[in-house]
C-alpha cells in the first residue's frame, strides 16, 4: 500500500533522526534577556527624563482666567469697602455700629454681665468644694466637713 505524503511548504517529515532539537531553556533565557534589556532601556529613559518639568500658569486669549482672578479679587477686597460710612448715610440714627455700642455701656446689661460674672465665680467655687469633698480632702476652713 502506498501512502500518500502531503508536503507542506517549508517542513520536513518529522523522523527521529532529522527533526531539530528543541531547546526550551535555551528559548526562555533568550526571551528573559530580551525583557530584562527592555526593562533597563524603559529604566534609562525615565531616569533620563524631566517629570517635573516647569510648571507654568498658561493664559490663552480670551480664556477669561485674568479676568475672573480680577473679579475674584475684587469680590473678596472691595465688597465691603466703604460700608460703615454708606450704612451710617442710610440708617442715620438707626446704624447698628452705635445701637451696639450704646447696648454695650447700658446700665442694666453692664448689671446683667457683672451679675452673670459673679454667678460664675460662685459656681467654680461650689464646684472647688464639691471636688474636695468628692476626693476626700480635709478643709482647712471647715475641718468637720
Amino acid at each position: 500500500a502506498s501512502r500518500a505524503m502531503v508536503k507542506v511548504y517549508g517542513t520536513s517529515p518529522a523522523s527521529g533522526d532529522n527533526a531539530a532539537p528543541r531547546n526550551v531553556s535555551r528559548q526562555i533565557s533568550m526571551a528573559l534577556a530580551i525583557i530584562a534589556l527592555a526593562l533597563v532601556v524603559c529604566c534609562a529613559l525615565i531616569a533620563s527624563a524631566d517629570l517635573k518639568g516647569n510648571r507654568v500658569a498658561l493664559y490663552g486669549l480670551g480664556s477669561g482666567e485674568e479676568e475672573g482672578a480680577e473679579q475674584a479679587t475684587t469680590t473678596t477686597f472691595e465688597t465691603f469697602a466703604g460700608q460703615d460710612e454708606m450704612m451710617e448715610e442710610l440708617l442715620g440714627e438707626e446704624y447698628y455700629v452705635e445701637l451696639f455700642k450704646e447696648l454695650q455701656e447700658d446700665e442694666k446689661i453692664t448689671e446683667a454681665i457683672d451679675e452673670v460674672k459673679t454667678a460664675v465665680d460662685e459656681a467654680k467655687a461650689e464646684h472647688d468644694i464639691l471636688a474636695k469633698f468628692a476626693s476626700g480632702e480635709e478643709d482647712a476652713q471647715n475641718p468637720n466637713f
